[in-house]
C-alpha cells in the first residue's frame, strides 16, 4: 500500500472552539500539512475561503453567527466562488440522522463525529484526494454525488418490466470535466 502525501494541501479550518481549532491544527501538522488557515466562525470562514481558495474546508456544524451548514451552502452557491466543488468535511457532536441529512442537503462531502481521531481524519483526507466525488447540480442542490463507490453511473432500469422514470434535470459532473481541483499544490 502506498502512502499518500497530504503535505501540499491548503486546508481551511472553520471552528468556534479554540480547543478544537488547536487539536485540528495539531492533527494536520502531524500529517505534514503546514498550509493551514483558521477562522473562528462561518462568516470569517467564508471571507477567508473566498480570499484564499483552499483545497479542503473542515468546518464545525454548530457555530454563530453563521453555522457550518450555511457556510457550506454559501460556498456551493456563491456566484463568484473560485471553486464551488471544494471538498468540505463537517465535524459535529450531533450524530442524529436529521443533522447528517441536513449536512448532506447543504452539500457537505464528508460528515465526521467529534472528537475526531488522527486516523479517521487522515483516512477521509486521503479518500477525498485519491477518489474525488462526482458532483450533482440541480436547481436546488449542488454537492457531491452520494454514489461515490460506484464504478458506473445508473443509466436506467435493469429489468425490462420496470417502466423508465422521467428524465431528471440533474446534471452529474465529474470534477475533471469541470475544473481540475488544485488538491496537489505545487510551490
Amino acid at each position: 500500500m502506498t502512502e499518500t502525501s497530504l503535505a501540499p494541501l491548503r486546508i481551511l479550518i472553520v471552528e468556534d472552539s479554540e480547543q478544537m481549532r488547536t487539536l485540528l491544527e495539531a492533527l494536520l501538522e502531524a500529517m505534514s500539512i503546514t498550509d493551514i488557515l483558521i477562522a473562528e466562525d462561518g462568516e470569517k470562514g467564508l471571507a477567508l475561503y473566498m480570499e484564499t481558495a483552499p483545497d479542503i474546508v473542515i468546518t464545525d456544524g454548530a457555530m454563530a453567527p453563521m453555522d457550518g451548514y450555511e457556510l457550506t451552502n454559501r460556498i456551493r452557491t456563491a456566484p463568484d466562488n473560485p471553486n464551488p466543488y471544494v471538498p468540505i468535511i463537517m465535524l459535529s457532536g450531533h450524530l442524529e440522522k436529521k443533522h447528517v441529512e441536513k449536512a448532506r442537503a447543504s452539500g457537505v462531502t464528508e460528515y465526521l463525529a467529534k472528537p475526531v481521531s488522527w486516523q479517521t481524519l487522515y483516512e477521509r483526507l486521503v479518500s477525498i484526494v485519491s477518489n474525488p466525488s462526482f458532483f450533482i447540480r440541480t436547481p436546488t442542490y449542488l454537492g457531491p454525488d452520494r454514489r461515490r463507490e460506484t464504478d458506473e453511473l445508473f443509466q436506467g432500469p435493469v429489468e425490462q418490466n420496470i417502466a423508465p422514470q422521467p428524465k431528471s434535470t440533474a446534471e452529474i459532473l465529474p470534477l475533471d470535466a469541470i475544473r481540475r481541483p488544485s488538491l496537489i499544490r505545487t510551490k
